[in-house]
């Protein structure tokens, strides 16, 4: 199947690792331009070797911290310089600190909204004359099927993200017109550091090991496994093709089926 996406340009936020990092090669997989950004630049720098060696695409990598208000707008006006305009951007950035709601200060707050909400409403709104000029523009944030599926523990996060879908569902209404998509992909438990950190949270909580720590989370998915990245970047990718052009304002689950939400 032809995605369409041969030659187009595309920005991705923190994508030295993990989703990010699936999502940018995926993308470049299918002859995508691609223009990534992480804060650690050793990482960023390994990322772009390995998706320019695997592909043979053109990377640009920015060192940029997204919890910084100048980052975001800075991002995509380097991507639209180097590429001559863009047609899809993906927000993603670092999950928030797991908690309870009890434990967490105003700052722990402020961050987690600086990070989580405001970088993809500053990365979309930087990118919106790019992407509604392009004949396939594409908005894609990377949530957590906490937005949908609130999980305990996880309050940052489940407030965060679901702010992000209000976003997604009103900015999808406004740039209808325009034929421009905008959509959430949401992963569920997933092979990434940030699953090691949690895991390992949980182990040293629990008194166990950190392998029946993963254990236990495969055992709350009803496929029985842990997501694989890459199966992430092909949902994020697929939402990017001419294919999808008449999906928008979604937010699609890719969890193995646990979340317990209606569609």
């Amino acid at each position: 199947m032809d995605l369409n996406l041969k030659g187009r340009a595309a920005a991705v936020a923190a994508a030295s690792a993990g989703l990010g990092f699936a999502s940018a090669l995926t993308l470049a997989r299918e002859g995508c331009r691609v223009a990534i950004c992480a804060r650690n630049e050793d990482r960023l720098q390994a990322a772009a070797d390995r998706i320019r060696e695997e592909t043979g695409s053109e990377v640009l990598a920015l060192v940029a911290d997204m919890s910084d208000a100048e980052a975001p707008g800075g991002f995509i006006q380097a991507a639209t310089d180097r590429f001559g305009g863009l047609d899809i951007v993906v927000a993603n950035a670092g999950g928030p600190p797991s908690g309870e709601f009890a434990d967490k200060t105003d700052t722990e707050w402020a961050l987690a909204l600086q990070l989580n909400l405001m970088s993809a409403v500053r990365l979309f709104r930087s990118a919106l004359p790019q992407v509604t000029a392009s004949d396939q523009g594409r908005l894609v944030a990377i949530t957590s099927v906490s937005a949908k599926h609130p999980m305990e523990s996880m309050v940052l996060s489940n407030a965060t993200r679901t702010g992000v879908h209000g976003v997604i569902k009103t900015l999808s209404m406004e740039l209808a017109a325009t034929g421009t998509t905008v959509n959430a992909v949401c992963p569920g438990v997933t092979k990434t550091d940030r699953l090691d950190e949690l895991a390992q949270q949980a182990a040293d909580q629990k008194g166990i090991t950190v392998e029946e720590a993963f254990a236990e989370r495969a055992a709350t998915v009803p496929m029985g496994r842990l997501g694989d990245p890459m199966e992430f970047g092909a949902a994020v990718t697929f939402l990017c093709s001419r294919q999808a052009g008449f999906i928008t304002g979604i937010g699609l689950a890719v969890d193995g089926g646990f979340t317990g939400a209606l569609p």
